[in-house]
């Protein structure tokens, strides 16, 4: 029997039991409790995270406010704080300077107020002290951070917080020129500011970044690169690059280090930030290990800016002329342009007119813009026209010119033609040539005497004088552009005909075609023979003077050349002496043709026919007279003695037919009228008096006298004649004797070329100067042969211009342009030649040389000797047109003169997303439905209100890689047969100073102005240049924007012109308050330098010291531009009157050397880099305020109010953008800023909400950023 095991063996079994199922229970309860522990923590931790986050938009909140407060506005400009360093951080560089990235917004119509700084402020202030608004501030109050403080500036402890770090940016690298820019530390780092409420325990701090100073580099111009899902002609394409160098659309990053592989095309669209650079394939860009390019880039490269066309100076939106000068006539004619009233906004107030009345001095009226009208009669009517600026001085209304001229100009794009019959070179641009109008025909019912505009000045006959005139001079409503006279000589010669002396006259007429199209003269009525005609005139006063030495003694004689004349012809007479036609014929651009007569002598008549080549046995001839009348006998024992002397003027009307009405053939001489008021006039060839100055010296010099010995070999008819003496009028070539340096402070093509527009009447000129208009001299000579008489070119059709008229000039000179396409850059219309007289430069709008009438520091001014009012025309020209105006590029859509889609096509296709405007940077940016924006785009005070620019560039940018980039757009872009990277990738940035067509076959690099493409109208940069000139703008900028004294009058009343802005003790520069002021020359005479020109001028002017052959060359240099050169002498030809007071105004200098003269007399050559020239091609992007800017904001949550350790924190990064709508969108975008009456002041239909706030600004991206990414 089996006994069962004893209880005892599984004793504590249930202990145990119990304890493991107890320790399992407390290890749940432990496991549980840390759970809960943890759970708690994380949930503490999100709700800090959420908190914190919250606290970051809150900041992110409270920075858009303070941005939309003081930068919402039109009237105000943007710059970074490194902008004042100069002035108030003495001794700086990138590594020492305090807060160098600070956004500073300054209000342009109160410049003298301190600028807010767009930061969150200090610690230990409290938490709104840095927004505060500054209204009527004269300094900071305590509270106030500025960026140059050195009594606060925290830069570590617990309090500081990294808003861009190493993820974003690198340090500061300092300048190593010319192999490093240097550069800003990128990073910035702020302090944390409480939040301001007592229940809320945490912290905030923000930056606000500039984008607009920074280039941006993902553009794309569809003119090069059109889109793959578009077909493109190699025509078509040729065509487009050569408009793509005017109002480039594209970013030269490829200059840059790093990305030299960027294609022209640009970059892969969905690359938005420039963290995306590294996601691009490896063939286009590759970044370093570990990364620095894209960091370095952080300060001067940008993805995201666009700007606003508002206007900075007056405020509301800019006025788009492309859309306004695209009407239709009738449509133009009703326009507040021309005889229309100013229009009204679409919510029914008034908007302002065109005509800039502000007047200079600051006080006598401050209207900006009004709706001012001029009269001009022409046609049988009277018009009442917009006039570009107009205002009150000495009593006199001083009126700009019309915007129907400038209007006129624009549209020559669709009067070029490019398969003329006349023109053999294929696909090459013609343009009929034609005078300013209304001309003659069209001026002679309103206007007495010959109507025609020089004569409104002529003090030869008060009849036609302005000044006792009771009406006001004739003003063009169209430009004049056409082939002008360079040279006319009139060479005098002996022949010996069967034992007569037989005088010969030879004229010789050189054209000069400055354009950049080939220009035809065409016949406007079938009936007439010629298409241009010039008439000489006053030869009663030309005198031959006679000796004959023989047995019985001495006899001298003389006979003025129209008793000669009449000898053989008795037409002739003081109206019209003697006349030359020149036929229908084509120049090429920039040729100079000559003209002469046919080969073999014939008898004198006063109507011939040149021909275009040089002949010189082609000449009319007359017997010599004896002093009896009777022809005058070579005897065979006498010594005869014959010269030539003038005591009154050389004069000649020059004739185009070019407009409805002209005939050009009328030989009917009974008078002026008869003569002239049948065919419209380009100009007159005048000297007032080839007689002797108040010194006794002749101005024109004279021509020894002819000794003929008794049986002395005279030539023979059939023979060249001997030379007698030769009149050479022509133009003051830079390197010929006593030249000037015209086009840029003259105008040879002008419609006026009299002496007397500097006031001063034919008989009061001073000794020592001449009586010809500032273009041209005349010179009396005398020539032992006809190689010494005229110089031809290797083709005999030819002659030479440009630097000289001997062989070192060169057979062609484009100086200037005509627009091949839609003007899309405000500088293009410094070619519009839409001024009268010749004492004004051509080169006007985009250009600010100083002025030879008028003082430095100031823009008008009267001389009582003379009775006489002269002012800076350039100056008032750029003051009326830039910042009110711009272009956006609306036109027709033409390929060689070939519409291909109608300027309603081009808009719809552009509202609809599948087209662009001839101006590629702008951009679609509406807030209204489809058809209020499609209606906004078609009207020119709207189409800024639903549009923007892309790539927007601010001016007050002081990064020299911003700017390089920004000069580098136009590299790589070929032209007619240049290839895209001729001569080298290094070396081909195109800055034309006119653009030209398939004929251009010289790139022009650095060649000496002794090379025929010097003057081909192109010139060509290298990267080194480029970069030269980027750094003195900067450098320019820098100086000139501590300067105050930068118009008549201080930019606030009452203070001392030349008195600095201070603040906190420091001086602090204001930026360039509006495109025209970075483009004027300032008016300061304490500071010359900066009053000779403009800002970029300057900078050309620098770098050219510094080595950069921009402007002049340093191997060959060309003639200096001087006070000397211009003083008045004794030497033939004299130099042109300008105000003695002023002479000094024809220099340049580099502010670094004041005193030394950079001005040179091939200023105005296409070699010699201009400021227009750099307009016309980066103009259309320029602005002097940025509208979008990139956010930083930081917020956190900390255990309780006021402590310094944080519980959770966040970090927003946004970019923001301003809009075209207003703050209160119930007024329409392009509602009136400024006051009808006073530019200074607000409009009163203006809303309130508008007039503090502005436009509002947009959120247009938003991201949160961990600390590994700042």
């Amino acid at each position: 029997m089996s006994i069962a095991p004893h209880p005892v063996s599984r004793r504590g079994f249930s202990l145990v039991l119990s304890l493991t199922i107890m320790a399992m229970m407390v290890m749940i309860v432990i496991v549980l409790a840390a759970f809960l522990s943890v759970e708690s923590k994380l949930a503490k931790a999100a709700q800090y995270r959420t908190q914190s986050k919250l606290h970051a938009l809150v900041s992110l909140r409270l920075a858009l406010a303070h941005l939309q407060q003081e930068a919402g506005p039109d009237r105000r400009m943007t710059a970074q704080a490194n902008l004042g360093a100069d002035s108030n951080q003495p001794g700086w560089n990138w590594q020492t300077i305090r807060n160098p990235l600070w956004t500073g917004v300054w209000r342009s119509d109160r410049p003298t107020q301190p600028p807010a700084w767009i930061v969150s402020g200090r610690h230990d202030r409290p938490a709104n002290s840095q927004s505060i608004n500054l209204f009527g501030k004269n300094d900071y109050e305590a509270d106030h951070w500025v960026p140059f403080q050195s009594d606060y500036y925290p830069t570590v402890g617990p309090m500081m917080i990294t808003l861009v770090g190493n993820a974003t940016a690198m340090p500061a690298e300092l300048m190593n020129w010319p192999t490093t820019p240097g550069r800003p530390d990128g990073r910035i780092n702020l302090p944390k500011v409480q939040l301001p409420d007592a229940n809320v325990a945490g912290s905030y701090c923000y930056w606000v970044g500039d984008e607009g100073v920074k280039a941006k580099l993902n553009l794309t111009d569809t003119r090069i690169t059109p889109p793959a899902t578009t077909t493109v002609s190699t025509d078509q394409q040729s065509y487009n690059t050569i408009m793509a160098l005017r109002g480039t659309a594209r970013t030269g990053i490829e200059i840059l280090k790093g990305f030299e592989n960027i294609p022209l095309g640009g970059i892969d669209s969905r690359a938005t930030k420039l963290d995306d650079l590294d996601l691009l394939d490896a063939t286009v860009f590759t970044e370093t290990t570990p990364p620095t390019i894209a960091r370095k880039a952080w300060p001067s490269l940008t993805m995201v800016s666009r700007g606003l066309n508002t206007d900075s100076q007056w405020g509301g939106l800019k006025v788009d002329l492309s859309s306004a000068f695209e009407k239709d006539d009738v449509a133009w004619k009703a326009s507040e342009f021309s005889e229309g009233p100013a229009p009204r906004d679409s919510g029914g107030n008034p908007l302002s007119g065109v005509t800039y009345t502000f007047n200079p001095n600051g006080s006598a009226n401050r209207t900006a813009y009004s709706d001012s009208k001029v009269d001009v009669k022409y046609d049988g009517a009277s018009h009442n026209i917009g006039t570009l600026y107009t205002y009150v001085y000495g009593g006199r209304t001083i009126r700009g010119p019309t915007w129907d001229a400038l209007r006129n100009y624009h549209r020559l794009y669709k009067e070029v033609t490019w398969n003329d019959s006349t023109n053999p070179i294929t696909n090459s641009p013609t343009l009929r040539a034609r005078t300013h109008f209304p001309n003659t025909v069209s001026l002679k019912p309103h206007y007495g005497g010959t109507a025609h505009y020089g004569h409104m000045y002529n003090r030869m006959d008060t009849g036609e004088d302005v000044y006792t005139s009771t009406n006001p001079r004739p003003q063009p409503t169209k430009v004049g552009a056409t082939p002008y006279v360079a040279r006319e000589l009139l060479v005098w010669g002996l022949q010996n005909n069967s034992g007569v002396l037989r005088l010969t006259l030879s004229p010789i007429t050189v054209l000069h075609n400055p354009y950049n199209v080939a220009m035809r003269l065409k016949r406007e009525n079938t009936t007439d023979t010629a298409a241009m005609r010039l008439s000489y005139r006053a030869w009663s006063a030309w005198w031959m003077d006679f000796a004959r030495n023989g047995s019985g003694g001495t006899n001298t004689w003389s006979w003025d050349m129209l008793t000669l004349a009449q000898s053989t012809d008795s037409s002739p007479n003081w109206a019209e002496s003697f006349r030359t036609y020149i036929p229908e014929i084509t120049l090429q651009p920039g040729e100079f043709r000559v003209f002469t007569l046919p080969a073999g002598a014939i008898p004198f008549n006063r109507l011939a026919t040149t021909v275009n080549r040089y002949d010189f046995t082609g000449c009319f001839y007359t017997n010599c007279l004896d002093a009896s009348k009777s022809p005058l006998t070579l005897n065979g024992s006498d010594t005869f003695t014959v010269s030539v002397r003038s005591t009154g003027p050389f004069y000649i009307r020059h004739l185009l037919t070019c407009w409805p009405g002209d005939s050009i053939m009328e030989t009917n001489n009974s008078g002026d009228g008869t003569l002239y008021n049948v065919c419209s006039e380009v100009t007159e060839l005048l000297s007032n008096s080839m007689g002797q100055d108040p010194n006794g010296a002749y101005r024109s010099g004279v021509a020894p006298p002819k000794v003929i010995p008794p049986g002395a070999a005279l030539p023979g008819p059939g023979q060249p004649p001997q030379v007698l003496a030769v009149f050479d009028y022509g133009v003051r070539w830079g390197g010929d004797p006593v030249g000037f340096p015209i086009f840029v402070h003259s105008n040879p093509t002008a419609a006026m070329t009299r002496p007397e527009a500097t006031g001063i009447g034919p008989g009061s000129m001073p000794a020592g100067y001449a009586t010809t208009s500032n273009s041209f001299k005349l010179v009396v000579r005398g020539a032992n042969n006809w190689a010494e008489v005229f110089e031809p070119g290797q083709d005999p059709a030819l002659a030479f211009g440009g630097s000289s008229v001997r062989s070192s000039g060169v057979n062609a000179a484009v100086f200037t342009e005509i627009p091949l396409g839609p003007p899309v850059s405000l500088a293009q219309y410094t070619h519009a030649n839409m001024h009268i007289r010749d004492q004004d430069p051509l080169f006007m709008i985009g250009n600010s040389f100083a002025p030879l009438y008028s003082p430095l520091n100031n823009i008008s001014n009267y001389r009582s000797a003379e009775n006489w009012s002269d002012m800076d025309r350039v100056w008032l020209s750029n003051a009326a047109i830039y910042d009110r105006f711009f272009l956006s590029g609306a036109a027709p859509d033409l390929f060689r003169g070939v519409q291909q889609r109608t300027l309603i096509k081009v808009l719809d296709d552009f509202v609809a997303g599948t087209g662009s405007l001839a101006n590629p940077r702008t951009k679609l940016f509406s807030f209204r439905d489809a058809a209020t924006t499609r209606a906004m785009v078609a009207d020119h005070r709207r189409i800024a209100g639903a549009t923007c620019t892309d790539g927007a560039f601010n001016v007050n940018s002081t990064s020299i890689e911003a700017w390089t980039t920004i000069l580098a757009s136009s590299k790589k872009i070929a032209m007619g047969k240049l290839a895209a990277d001729q001569p080298a990738k290094t070396q081909n940035a195109r800055y034309p100073r006119a653009a030209r067509g398939a004929d251009v076959t010289d790139y022009n690099y650095k060649k000496p102005f002794s090379d025929k493409s010097a003057w081909s109208g192109l010139a060509t940069l290298d990267d080194d240049q480029i970069r030269l000139l980027a750094k003195s703008i900067v450098d320019e900028t820098r100086k000139r924007l501590t300067n105050n004294h930068r118009n008549q009058v201080n930019m606030q009343p009452g203070l001392d012109v030349h008195a600095p802005v201070v603040f906190r003790g420091q001086t602090v520069p204001v930026p360039y308050i509006g495109m025209a002021q970075f483009v004027n020359r300032w008016l300061c005479g304490a500071e010359p330098p900066l009053s000779f020109a403009g800002c970029l001028q300057n900078a050309i002017v620098r770098a050219d010291v510094d080595g950069a052959n921009l402007s002049n060359r340093a191997a060959v240099p060309a003639p200096v531009s001087s006070v000397g050169a211009q003083a008045p002498r004794a030497t033939p030809g004299m130099v042109p009157w300008i105000d003695p007071a002023y002479d000094g105004n024809i220099v340049l200098e580099d502010p670094r050397t004041r005193g030394t003269n950079r001005a040179h007399m091939h200023q105005a050559s296409p070699a010699s880099l201009m400021q227009s020239d750099i307009l016309s091609v980066i103009g259309s992007a320029l602005t002097t305020r940025s509208d979008t800017f990139t956010i930083r904001a930081y917020g956190d949550v900390s255990e309780r109010p006021g402590s310094n350790v944080s519980l959770g924190s966040c970090w927003v990064e946004a970019v923001v953008q301003r809009t075209p709508e207003f703050c209160d969108a119930s007024q329409p975008p392009e509602t009136e800023v400024c006051s009808p009456t006073d530019g200074g002041l607000h409009n009163p239909f203006l809303k309130n909400t508008n007039k503090i706030l502005g436009r509002r600004f947009q959120i247009v991206s938003v991201r949160v950023l961990s600390p590994k990414e700042l």
